[in-house]
């Protein structure tokens, strides 16, 4: 009896034991749980996933320190050195450190279903971004 594959985001990837192929395009279920594991990475996805296009880290760690009632500094640089470089890694996002531009990577297959199983949750109601979308419409 074969294994049928996963395939996220164009990605095919065979299921294999625990710890094994893990790389940095990993796009399995426990990577797409890792993802979400942590509030600050959801909420930056959240504000992400609302957005047509590409947004400055700055404005990204306002909205993300707005909605969790953190000091905008300390996000700023969690999101800077922490969460957007492994959201980076993982094929999430696109994060561009010189410039400190961030935008939604490929927002197909699990991590769209988790990303919108995770808000429903929180009782927030995800819909993809258009031109006006702000964190306030959550």
């Amino acid at each position: 009896m074969g294994q049928t594959p996963n395939t996220f985001a164009g990605v095919q990837q065979t299921s294999e034991p625990s710890g094994a192929g893990h790389g940095s395009r990993d796009r399995s279920l426990d990577a797409v749980f890792e993802m979400l594991r942590s509030e600050r990475r959801r909420n930056a996805l959240y504000v992400l996933y609302r957005r047509p296009g590409p947004i400055q880290v700055s404005a990204l760690a306002d909205e993300v320190a707005t909605r969790e009632g953190v000091e905008l500094p300390r996000v700023a640089t969690a999101l800077r050195h922490v969460h957007l470089p492994k959201l980076d890694d993982a094929g999430a996002v696109e994060f561009d450190h010189e410039t400190g531009s961030v935008r939604l990577g490929d927002d197909s297959g699990r991590l769209r279903e988790y990303l919108t199983a995770a808000a429903a949750d929180e009782g927030l109601t995800l819909r993809r971004a258009s031109a006006s979308a702000t964190l306030s419409e959550f």
